[in-house]
């Protein structure tokens, strides 16, 4: 294998230097660092690239917002002031949460190398003839004074008042209901669906007296054609020749010659008294910017467009044939129908923050040229030319990022190109992935990564996406100095699941730093005892066990995360950390530290570093103050502690069901020579808060067999039998609802009426449930034929 085959690459998708991070940014962050480190971990060549992005809009619409920022400076270096700032501090809040990049290859969108890079691409796009300079009615933020796509929109319901025209085409009587009345001043004809019996008339406007033609059309309710608010109604009036004018300037401002200069607002409530329209209120949708907020209107305006749709093709071969996988598979649906409804896209704003589109343009018309040819005068129209003062959408820019990582076109780009996976959260899937597809396909000829992997959203414990105005938002630094970046990423990651939203409840992270405490807690007892007070002469069973217990928790963390299965991967070294390591510590802790061996800290630590990468540091440094001594885990051994633990822990579970009482000794008894050894042994008693007595069954007692330990029976006074055989009744009622249900599942995958669940699985969970039946069975006939007390006779559960 090749370096250039070895070297696997994660991109970092860039944090808007809009302002701070929060918990979304967190959860994507600690899956990548999640790959990474356990991709490091098995000895691969792994390059992590940091950035930020410019963000474009965004970030010149929070400058403008925030008037305590620099308020010494212009608008525009303001912008470049925020920008440096955030950039600072959203890097200082990577090196917080303890992400494992490659710092020395940190890049920035507005970079000199980085705007090269997207030039080219313009050029290239260009002279592909997918590029066209056009005017077309658009979605305008008078606010942001900018175009702002459909996509980027946020469309609501609210109660807002509704202007009532009354008309009479054809002398029949009809109500055009206005959400917005201010449109009549620009109105050249009534729309009605086709078929109305007032299609082909005219309709006098009341007040000023002007007629409209009434014109059939493919509307659901009447309503004004108005060519300055819709660009179906800019086509409808030039395929009927009606002139019109525009109604808002850039600002939002009035053009009405009779009403110049009033806001939006005025104008609608000024032309509502001079037409004498009648008003209701009622829920309506309305268009906001999804930057600011500020209602949108429409302007006719020339824009930039590039063609999509060409550029899908190869992504969709791609995906095909396998060379490119998106996944979770509801993302993989969803991207396909975004590949297969691509549109123009509009990669131009009119903002001074950003990358200039590179072409020269004339002011009044169309046309437009690469520079540096174009000076002097339009060749069409015989308007100036002059450069273009547009920037690019920053989603065009941010489109070349796993290409700028990879270096293209340098030589070295080869060992860097595609990435191996690329990771972010599923809002973002058409804004970024499907273009960065496009994009990157078409310069290089190949995806710019192997794999997309998209993830929920973070949402408060009711399901309520977070933000600032709802006062459920999280920051980064915030959540942080509440649960330190260990648990933090951990109970993140413990929630994410596929692409299902992530609920934040505080059960995540408190169970989660219990996992760490029991790591850390290891790890201090290990530091502050000296060598020579806790040097075994061999690895003992119990460190056997654990270090076994930890390496196969390691084994299935790395098979988990190939899988991109992060909540399986947390919940097993949860269940590690509690049930093998809380146990495994408490004993070296009664022991004053003796018998841990490095060995083991360094297993440990290679289980918690993809998720708790300080408290494996713990656990190394622990490591280093002992000395090493090579050695495997005996199997056999690690049988026999299993077995005695498995008898532990269904002693502790009988105390709950049956009501031991504390102190009350429980006998164990084992036919297996290895097990009933180590039921002598010195650490055996620190196990169980349970008094557990190896011996002989004592006289009136009855047997309960240990699941999954066959040889092994704890004998219980008989006035436990009733509660205990409860119990039971409890546990196999359950296990024979459990079984229907998967051996109905398991029909339903062998004869085709399910995906997506593993036969194999299900058969495996089937078979484990028949087993547990057949073990509690032989308890409840072990119950049932208790000896007499006094006695020693009847069945026992052996």
């Amino acid at each position: 294998m090749t370096s250039v085959e070895r070297r696997w690459v994660v991109p970092m998708p860039p944090p808007n230097v809009t302002g701070t991070l929060h918990l979304g940014h967190a959860l994507t962050l600690s899956v990548q660092d999640a790959l990474v480190r356990s991709a490091r971990l098995d000895g691969t060549d792994v390059l992590y690239v940091p950035g930020t992005d410019h963000a474009g809009l965004g970030t010149y619409a929070a400058v403008r917002r925030d008037e305590t920022f620099r308020p010494d400076l212009p608008v525009a270096e303001r912008t470049r002031a925020w920008a440096d700032h955030y950039r600072k501090v959203i890097v200082g809040q990577f090196h917080a949460l303890g992400l494992d990049c490659d710092w020395d290859t940190e890049l920035h969108t507005l970079s000199p190398a980085y705007r090269e890079l997207v030039d080219g691409t313009f050029v290239r796009l260009a002279e592909a003839g997918l590029l066209h300079r056009s005017a077309r009615v658009m979605p305008w933020c008078p606010s942001c004074r900018s175009t702002v796509p459909d996509v980027e929109h946020s469309v609501g319901t609210e109660r807002v008042p509704l202007a009532l025209l009354a008309v009479r085409p054809h002398g029949r009587p009809l109500v055009v209901e206005l959400a917005a009345a201010e449109e009549l001043w620009g109105a050249v004809a009534l729309a009605v669906p086709e078929g109305h019996p007032a299609a082909g008339g005219t309709a006098v406007l009341p007040a000023t007296g002007r007629e409209l033609p009434v014109l059939a059309a493919a509307t659901g309710a009447p309503r004004p054609v108005v060519p300055a608010h819709r660009q179906q109604d800019l086509e409808l009036a030039e395929a009927h020749g009606l002139p019109w004018t525009g109604i808002l300037d850039a600002d939002g401002r009035s053009l009405v010659p009779d009403l110049p200069g009033l806001s939006r607002q005025e104008l609608r409530r000024a032309t509502v008294e001079r037409f004498g329209l009648r008003t209701v209120t009622r829920q309506c949708a309305v268009e906001r910017c999804g930057v600011c907020g500020s209602e949108l209107m429409a302007r006719l305006h020339h824009q930039w467009y590039l063609r999509l749709a060409p550029l899908m093709a190869p992504v969709r071969t791609a995906l095909d044939n396998g060379d490119l996988v998106i996944r979770p598979s509801s993302v993989e649906r969803e991207a396909r129908h975004w590949l297969d409804s691509a549109r123009d896209w509009c990669i131009s704003r009119q903002i001074r923050w950003g990358q200039p589109i590179p072409a020269v343009v004339c002011g009044d018309c169309a046309y437009w040229t690469l520079p540096p040819a174009g000076s002097g005068s339009c060749p069409d129209c015989g308007g100036a030319l002059r450069a273009e003062t547009d920037v690019f959408d920053t989603w065009f820019n941010s489109a070349h990022w796993p290409i700028a990582v990879s270096g293209w076109p340098a030589a070295t780009a080869r060992s860097r190109y595609p990435a191996a996976v690329m990771t972010s959260g599923r809002d973002i899937l058409f804004f970024w992935f499907i273009r960065l597809l496009a994009i990157g396909t078409f310069v290089t000829g190949s995806p710019p990564t192997r794999e997309c992997w998209l993830h929920g959203l973070v949402v408060d414990e009711h399901g309520q996406k977070m933000s600032k105005s709802r006062g459920n938002g999280v920051t980064l630094d915030d959540a942080l100095a509440e649960h330190g970046r260990d648990v933090l990423r951990a109970a993140l990651l413990s929630a994410c699941r596929d692409a299902e939203d992530i609920r934040i409840r505080q059960d995540i992270f408190t169970q989660q730093a219990v996992v760490r405490r029991r790591a850390a807690d290891l790890a201090e007892l290990v530091v502050r005892t000296p060598e020579s007070a806790s040097r075994p002469t061999a690895a003992d069973e119990l460190e056997h066990y654990a270090r076994h217990a930890a390496r196969s928790t390691r084994a299935a963390v790395r098979r988990h995360l190939r899988e991109r299965h992060f909540d399986r991967a947390v919940e097993a070294v949860t269940a590690f950390g509690t049930r093998v390591l809380g146990r495994y510590a408490t004993v070296r802790a009664k022991a004053d530290g003796a018998g841990v061996t490095p060995q083991l800290l360094l297993d440990l630590a290679a289980v918690y570093e993809p998720f708790m990468p300080d408290t494996a540091a713990g656990l190394r440094k622990a490591a280093a103050t002992r000395s090493a001594a090579d050695w495997l885990p005996d199997e056999q051994l690690v049988a026999a502690v299993r077995a005695v633990l498995a008898t532990v822990e269904e002693a502790e579970r009988l105390r709950g069901v049956a009501g031991i009482p504390a102190g009350v000794p429980v006998t164990v008894e084992s036919t297996d020579t290895a097990v009933a050894r180590l039921l002598a042994t010195r650490w055996f008693g620190h196990l169980s808060e349970v008094a557990l007595v190896p011996g002989p069954p004592p006289d009136g007692a009855f047997a309960v067999r240990v699941p999954g330990a066959p040889g092994l029976r704890l004998w219980l006074p008989a006035a436990l039998s009733a509660p205990v055989r409860d119990d039971v009744r409890r546990r196999l009622r359950k296990l024979a609802r459990e079984r229907r249900r998967l051996a109905r599942r398991l029909d339903q995958v062998r004869h085709g009426l399910t995906s997506g669940v593993s036969r194999e699985r299900l058969a495996g969970r089937l078979a484990r449930a028949e087993e547990a039946t057949h073990e509690l069975r032989g308890v409840m006939a072990a119950v049932a034929g208790r000896p007499r007390p006094g006695g020693r006779g009847g069945r026992t559960g052996g």
